[in-house]
């Protein structure tokens, strides 16, 4: 099973909360996608999206990205998927993670 999409990061949504059990402030962030699906009955369709960023990937620039998922179980017991890596899909994406790197 193929668990790579390619996906197009095209901003970021912030979203402060305190963490429930230190009180913490801390962040969730959100990253807005671009997603082209193919499916037989409708075919090619563009859809846009959002993704929790996992705090590892965090300061993942914009740009274009295969991303990796796994499955999860959530507290009410339903299968989703998690982001669990995000692999650079062209150079421009590559340079920019690079000189943030530095």
């Amino acid at each position: 099973m193929d668990n790579k999409h390619h996906v197009r990061i095209v901003g970021f949504k912030v979203i402060p909360y305190k963490n429930k059990k230190t009180g913490a402030p801390e962040e969730m962030k959100l990253a807005q996608c671009v997603v082209t699906s193919r499916t037989e009955d409708k075919g090619e369709q563009v859809v846009v999206g959002e993704l929790v960023m996992p705090k590892a990937l965090h300061d993942t620039p914009v740009g274009e990205y295969l991303a990796e998922f796994e499955l999860s179980v959530g507290q009410d017991l339903r299968i989703g998927a998690r982001l669990s890596r995000l692999h650079a899909f062209n150079t421009r994406a590559s340079a920019q993670a690079s000189a943030k790197a530095a």
